[in-house]
């Protein structure tokens, strides 16, 4: 009887922002410069929020100390131009959409 190697790969995705500050391992403020051609939703931002949005989730689902839903996250989109755009990335209570 043969093990299939497949079932014992693990896959990990670890994002990589521009720059990322951390308290006790959880995101607090991505930073995303643009790198791709200038577009109305750039992938970086996409990517950037996506990120964000999981983050806060997780954060609000898992972490005990944020069982209250009062997680907050920030995050800086920097385009090509050199304008930058903030977002606050949160929850409101008893609602699973990340505003």
């Amino acid at each position: 009887m043969g093990t299939d190697v497949r079932s014992k790969e693990f896959r990990t995705y670890k994002p990589c922002s521009d720059c990322l500050i951390l308290k006790s391992f959880i995101p607090r403020l991505l930073v995303e410069v643009n790198s791709t051609s200038a577009k109305i939703w750039p992938e970086d931002l996409i990517r950037m929020l996506l990120q964000g949005a999981a983050v806060v989730r997780f954060a609000n689902t898992f972490l005990n100390t944020f069982n209250a839903k009062n997680f907050v996250l920030f995050a800086i989109f920097v385009y090509d131009d050199g304008r930058a755009t903030r977002y606050t990335l949160f929850q409101r209570p008893n609602d699973r959409t990340v505003c």
